[in-house]
């Protein structure tokens, strides 16, 4: 990674992602502050330069309120950077790890005014294709749509991970195939982008608003749409599972509809565009709720673990009693229990159609503890076993 940029006195990083490292910085013939965006060199090719050129081009011919404005791009040989306004406010990534999440009212509002900027890039031609909260800027309590990148090709998920995902075999996806690697700080990145772009297909704006549902959903619950913690478990909840329900967690029923049709698996089926989204969210924006504490997120997480440990409790009361329990079904073609949550020891194969009997407490919303016909006893994934397939 380069540390200097043409015309530019950089000064700390302000944050890294997978394609690149933003700077706080300086320009030297006016002393203006701005960020500078510098592109990872393994990424860049006269191909990728030109691009981004081109698109920074039509990015900064659209003048809107809620997008960071891109100043300048540049780059010689394998580099490349994007010089763009520095704006003083946190991300809405940090918002939610600090106050968790956001009131529906509230959510409604500031999404509805990041769809509006959206749509006037996509009106310009350009695509964001990395939409997320990390990705807006509150500036003075304005949401702002930064990184654009600008609509950079985003790095291949195999360039990221390492994991081969084009290999003419469907093994990753089994649930007796190995765990691939952990998500880790690469769940910002792909955690919000729609199935066609985890199949390599070309990329519209329904894909942004794809993105814009999942940024919903998480400002609603201060979640991420799908929780999981290897690439292929997220992979598998992307293309087989339905949207997540933030009424799941308290957030008015209303808005279920909202973050499901959004994040449709079909681009068809979606918004048409993220004007139609923003109107969406208008108009349930309205829909009345009790207030909710504003609790920081490790006291919610310490609340759920209470909740857990107690409704566990309940269910194994329960059982002692001789209270019937509703019996889990194999969904996937086949699955494995293993020994433990996320243990690589399988004690047993299952098959579509075969039914199990569930034991409390489960392993937070990925495993669950289950008992065989045999009488044995292992931990299940619960995308692979449910109450209904």
């Amino acid at each position: 990674m380069i540390v200097e940029v043409p015309g530019y006195r950089l000064a700390e990083p302000l944050g890294a992602g997978a394609t690149g490292v933003v700077y706080d910085a300086n320009r030297l013939a006016d002393g203006q502050r701005v960020a500078v965006k510098v592109v990872h060199p393994e990424l860049v090719d006269p191909q990728y330069r030109e691009r981004l050129r081109r698109e920074a081009r039509a990015a900064a011919a659209v003048v809107h309120p809620g997008v960071v404005r891109v100043q300048e791009v540049g780059g010689d040989g394998n580099n490349a950077w994007l010089v763009m306004d520095r704006l003083s406010g946190p991300d809405l990534q940090r918002r939610l790890a600090d106050d968790g999440p956001l009131e529906p009212v509230e959510a409604a509002e500031l999404l509805a005014s990041v769809a509006d900027a959206v749509h006037a890039m996509h009106e310009a031609g350009v695509i964001h294709r990395d939409l997320k909260p990390a990705n807006i800027i509150l500036n003075e309590g304005r949401p702002l749509v930064g990184d654009f990148g600008v609509a950079r090709q985003l790095v291949s998920l195999e360039s990221s991970t390492g994991f081969d995902l084009t290999g003419g075999s469907s093994d990753w996806l089994r649930s007796d195939a190995p765990a691939g690697p952990p998500l880790g700080a690469m769940a910002g990145t792909v955690a919000y982008m729609a199935p066609e772009q985890w199949r390599g297909d070309p990329v519209a704006a329904a894909a942004d608003v794809y993105a814009l549902g999942g940024t919903l959903f998480s400002l609603l619950t201060g979640l991420l749409p799908y929780d999981r913690k290897t690439l292929p478990e997220l992979a598998y909840a992307v293309a087989i599972l339905p949207a997540p329900q933030p009424s799941q967690y308290g957030v008015p029923l209303a808005f279920d509809a909202v973050v499901a049709r959004a994040m449709a698996k079909d681009p068809k089926e979606r918004y048409a565009t993220a004007a139609d989204f923003a109107a969406a969210l208008r108009a349930v924006g309205s829909v009345s709720a009790p207030p909710r504490t504003a609790l920081n997120r490790r006291w919610l997480i310490a609340v759920a673990a209470l909740v857990l440990v107690a409704g566990g409790a309940g269910a194994v009361v329960a059982q002692g009693k001789g209270a019937a329990t509703e019996e889990l079904t194999v969904c996937a073609e086949d699955a494995t229990v293993r020994d433990a949550p996320r243990s690589r020891t399988v004690v047993a194969t299952v098959y579509q159609g075969d039914h199990l009997t569930p034991i409390a407490p489960r392993d937070g919303d990925s495993w669950v503890h289950v008992r065989l016909r045999d009488g044995s006893t292992g931990w299940a994934l619960t995308d692979f076993v449910r109450h209904e397939c």
